[in-house]
């Protein structure tokens, strides 16, 4: 099941092998301008130095291997970031990120509310859970005021919080 949205800024797009290669070419082209230092800073080393087409597409390809992947558009159609879904069981993992022009403006919040939304209507997933580094202060406040609740203890300076989607939000 296709897992594209759109909320009232943003128009949510899974990318697969289904994708048109327009899409593919687009989120190509982006990638080196989203996965700056500063935003892939607490992320994995695998999401670092991707500064080319050529490593974009490998990059691309690799993760599609790995998770979903979902290219986050502005009305205009401008590719502003990446939602990632890695299935385990009834569980949902997600991270998300925005290319540093569109941080503080809401549109995160805006993406998590759809995207649990979306979420909800998928039966199979029981839980979102989302890590998020413990020094990635405005992350921990947006989870927690999408009513994400913390999880015992941190992991090398990760934090974990989940959404039971039986609740809703509140």
């Amino acid at each position: 099941m296709n897992l594209s949205f759109s909320t009232k800024r943003l128009n949510v797009i899974e990318i697969d092998a289904s994708s048109s290669k327009v899409e593919h070419h687009q989120l190509t082209i982006a990638l080196p301008t989203i996965l700056t230092p500063a935003v892939v800073a607490n992320l994995p080393g695998y999401f670092q130095g991707i500064d080319s087409i050529a490593a974009a597409e490998k990059w691309l390809a690799n993760m599609l291997n790995e998770c979903r992947l979902l290219m986050l558009q502005s009305k205009h159609q401008e590719v502003v970031g990446l939602l990632f879904i890695y299935t385990e069981k009834h569980d949902a993992h997600i991270g998300y990120l925005l290319a540093e022009q569109y941080w503080g403006q809401g549109l995160a919040f805006e993406l998590l509310q759809g995207f649990i939304n979306l979420a909800g209507t998928q039966s199979h997933w029981h839980k979102l859970i989302a890590g998020v580094d413990e020094s990635n202060i405005p992350s921990i406040n947006l989870l927690k005021k999408l009513a994400f609740e913390e999880q015992a203890p941190k992991e090398n300076g990760m934090l974990f919080y989940e959404f039971n989607l039986n609740h809703g939000i509140q």
